[in-house]
C-alpha cells in the first residue's frame, strides 16, 4: 500500500521533489521497519544516486546559559566521553526497570561493530538528555527541542528515565510538544 501511494504521488507531483524526498524516506522506512531491508536498501540508494538529502535529526539543549546542539552519534562535544558514559549508565538503568530495546525503529542493516542498543542510543535526544545529566546531575528538569519526530523507544526510554531519575523532561520535537512527568507518563498520552 505504501508503495503505491508514493508511486501515485511522484506520477502527479513530479516537480515536488522535498515532498518526494519526504516520502520516499517514510517508504524505506516502512520497509525498514516490516523487516524487508533489502527494499529499503534499494529505496535509500535511488536516494542517494539522486543527489536527495535526508534531513539529519538534531536535538538542541540549553545548560547554564549555553545552547547545544546534538547529532545522532554525535562525538563533536568536548565531553563526549562523559555524555556516552551517561548514555551507558541510564541504558544499564532502563533494562534494570524493564526497558527493551526496540529493533523496529531501526530502519537499515545494522554496522558488523553496532548492536540494536548502540544505534538507538545514540540518537540525538538521547545525547542530550544525558548532556543535561552530566552538566548538572541533580537537575529537576530538562527540556529539548528536535526537528525530527521523536521515535517510539525514545519516546518509552524518555518515559522511564523520567520517572526512574524524578527529572521532568520537556521535548518539542516536529509534531508536538512531549512532557515526560516524573510518574513515568507524557502528556502525549503515548499518541505521537
Amino acid at each position: 500500500m505504501s508503495q503505491k501511494v508514493y508511486d501515485r504521488m511522484k506520477k502527479l507531483f513530479p516537480d515536488l521533489t522535498n515532498s518526494l524526498t519526504s516520502a520516499a524516506i517514510l517508504l524505506a522506512n516502512v520497509y525498514g521497519s516490516s523487516g524487508d531491508i533489502d527494499k529499503a536498501s534499494d529505496i535509500q540508494t535511488q536516494l542517494y544516486k539522486s543527489g536527495a538529502k535526508k534531513k539529519v535529526g538534531l536535538s538542541c539543549t540549553v545548560t547554564n546559559g549555553q545552547v547545544y546542539e546534538f547529532r545522532a552519534h554525535d562525538q563533536s562535544h568536548p565531553r563526549s566521553s562523559e555524555i556516552y558514559a551517561e548514555v551507558e549508565k541510564m541504558s544499564k538503568e532502563l533494562i534494570e526497570h524493564g526497558h527493551e530495546y526496540d529493533s523496529s525503529w531501526i530502519t537499515r542493516p545494522l554496522n558488523k561493530n553496532e548492536t540494536i542498543a548502540s544505534v538507538l542510543c545514540g540518537h540525538s535526544e538521547k545525547l542530550a538528555i544525558a548532556w543535561n545529566f552530566v552538566a548538572n546531575p541533580n537537575t529537576s528538569q530538562i527540556q529539548l527541542t528536535k526537528n525530527l519526530r521523536v521515535c517510539g523507544d525514545c519516546h518509552r526510554a524518555t518515559k522511564l528515565i523520567a520517572a526512574i531519575r524524578q527529572c521532568e523532561i520537556i521535548v518539542r520535537d516536529a509534531n508536538r510538544i512531549h512532557h515526560f512527568y516524573t510518574n513515568g507518563k507524557c502528556s502525549c498520552n503515548d499518541y505521537f
